[in-house]
């Protein structure tokens, strides 16, 4: 069979060339490689043009201003393949992944979910990527777990039925695909051997922002109670939302009395609660001294998330739309 590469960038310069490398060195390389940028201003599309000069099957297309899912749409439009896999810019390819992605599509699966795993380049990553990843790098899922689009398969004809990504959605528009993908009758399957990296956010501010970022796509998709991943039945949105309200709550009426003090206590440290087994794993690997960073990324990504939903929330209106994760 033949297999098309879909990637959107927007200035990866500095990223990018492990990627494409990573591509070249495929054990099984896809037949084309389409790359959609958004309309970079440092020197991605000079680093893409040179790749595609030199191998005939790696293409390039500008689309000035297009976020990610018009991105994604874009490259699946131009694509001459009707099997499909995706990564993401700031990410590197297992040199098996196509080819574990080709065995699956072979046994006749039409929705991939390829699995990824944190890189880090020092201890506040790392601690990151224990946060984020550690039961994904594990292998910790289930067999119809729902991907994250940097790395991903899927047939041309599942896109076509789940209506593509959602363009109106610039975060947790991978989701929402996921989520129609189902609902047009198709199940996710798992590759557990198709494993990509994914780098982690290099400062506290890049983190805040992408976290903010989640938030607001998350209000934008209202996915409050819809939310696929559940705790006890209920969205993990709603948890989230409802622990950091109780712990901003406490914080704020701390001055009335103490006792509010507790809710602090309890909003914040459910959080931390439900992290605890990236905080064993990254002592277990780094030590003590990774437990600071441990409570002040998550606390972090759930403030920055609280704050970018309700800032959109109320930039809106409190319009709803449909359901997606982030």
């Amino acid at each position: 069979m033949d297999i098309s590469l879909i990637c959107t960038v927007y200035n990866e310069g500095e990223s990018l060339r492990p990627l494409l490398e990573s591509v070249l060195e495929q054990e099984r390389r896809p037949d084309e490689a389409v790359f959609v940028d958004g309309g970079s201003t440092d020197s991605t599309q000079d680093i893409l043009e040179e790749y595609a000069s030199e191998h005939d099957f790696i293409r390039l297309k500008v689309e000035e201003g297009a976020n990610i899912a018009e991105g994604r749409n874009t490259a699946v439009e131009a694509a001459e393949n009707d099997y499909i896999v995706g990564t993401d810019g700031g990410c590197v390819l297992d040199p098996g992944w196509c080819s574990a992605m080709e065995d699956a599509f072979e046994a006749g699966h039409e929705a991939l979910s390829g699995l990824w795993r944190p890189s880090s380049r020092n201890l506040f990553e790392f601690v990151q990527g224990e946060i984020r990843g550690r039961y994904v790098r594990e292998g910790d899922v289930p067999d119809n777990w729902a991907p994250s689009s940097r790395s991903v398969g899927f047939t041309r004809q599942a896109w076509e039925d789940a209506g593509g990504y959602p363009e109106h959605l610039y975060t947790g528009e991978d989701a929402r695909f996921n989520t129609s993908v189902r609902e047009a009758g198709y199940e996710w399957r798992v590759v557990r051997d198709a494993y990509v990296t994914w780098d982690m956010r290099p400062t506290w501010k890049s983190y805040w922002n992408q976290f903010f970022q989640y938030g607001e796509g998350d209000a934008r998709a209202g996915n409050m109670l819809d939310y696929p991943g559940r705790i006890l039945g209920l969205s993990k949105v709603l948890w989230r939302t409802a622990a950091t309200w109780i712990g901003v709550l406490g914080v704020a009426l701390a001055p009335l009395s103490p006792l509010f003090l507790l809710g602090t206590l309890a909003g914040f440290g459910a959080q931390l609660a439900f992290k605890t087994g990236a905080l064993r794993s990254s002592v277990s690997k780094k030590g003590l001294r990774s437990i600071p960073y441990w409570i002040g990324l998550v606390l972090a990504g759930s403030l920055a998330h609280f704050t970018g939903y309700y800032t959109e929330k109320i930039s809106s209106g409190f319009q709803s739309g449909g359901a997606v994760e982030s």
